[in-house]
């Protein structure tokens, strides 16, 4: 790439230090530039050119853009291309440098802002399921001793994790798990002071709540999966539908 061609790495570092992206002292030779702070991330130890360019996208893009802008209103470049068709000329050579600089630019923000958007959803992903699990063992204690025991509690957080699954991005496998998991998380209603046809005592409520909370804990299991990565849930909805339509065509 330009900007890290040899030739150019000082110049990218002047400008990054101008940007005031890099700090003061950052060298192209050998490769020690230091990015400077920026908000939710620190400043961080010595780093090559390369590496920069990897974790600080944004901040490599603007530099690298600045580079390229000054090179081409350069008087060595100038001179260069006065016999040879002057500034159009030099425009139409540097404008891929250009279009390449504001494309690296722009990817870096959608990557930088699709990765935070992503770690907001997980964040609140494992609050809601939090919030829930502590409402469902408070509620279950409380049962055992009280069939009346309030369930206001668990049922405002059971519908708020329900409705953070509902928004699962895609692949489709992966939101039709997480869809199956909303509808079948427990205790979407208080628990009853019989059951089968008898009434039950302190020790068969404790032993109606125990079987509870494990159905809680395994569907909560299957909800920290909906984090495997997107290249697996790819391949199993890839499988599911190979599955249907050879069932499909069984039923045929």
């Amino acid at each position: 790439m330009y900007c890290l061609d040899g030739p150019h790495r000082a110049g990218l570092v002047t400008a990054g230090v101008r940007l005031k992206v890099l700090a003061p002292g950052s060298t192209a030779v050998p490769d020690a530039v230091r990015p400077v702070a920026s908000a939710g991330r620190g400043g961080g130890g010595p780093l090559t050119l390369q590496q920069w360019a990897e974790r600080r996208r944004d901040d490599f893009g603007r530099a690298c853009s600045a580079l390229m802008a000054a090179a081409s209103e350069s008087p060595g470049t100038a001179a260069q291309d006065d016999g040879g068709g002057g500034w159009l000329a030099d425009f139409l050579k540097q404008l891929p440098l250009l279009a390449a600089g504001a494309l690296l630019t722009l990817g870096g923000q959608a990557s930088e802002r699709l990765s935070a958007e992503r770690r907001q959803f997980r964040q609140q992903l494992g609050g809601d399921e939090s919030a829930y699990r502590t409402a469902v063992h408070d509620y279950l204690a409380a049962y055992e001793t009280d069939e009346r025991a309030e369930h206001t509690a668990v049922r405002a957080a059971r519908t708020a994790l329900a409705g953070t699954l509902n928004r699962v991005p895609g692949p489709r496998a992966r939101r039709e798990a997480a869809r199956a998991a909303a509808d079948t998380l427990p205790l979407a209603q208080p628990l009853r002071g019989d059951r089968d046809g008898y009434l039950l005592d302190t020790e068969g409520r404790v032993e109606y709540a125990e079987e509870q909370r494990s159905a809680m804990e395994d569907r909560l299991r299957l909800i920290s999966e909906l984090n495997r990565s997107k290249l697996y849930w790819s391949w199993r909805t890839v499988r599911d539908r190979i599955t249907r339509r050879d069932t499909a065509g069984a039923a045929v």
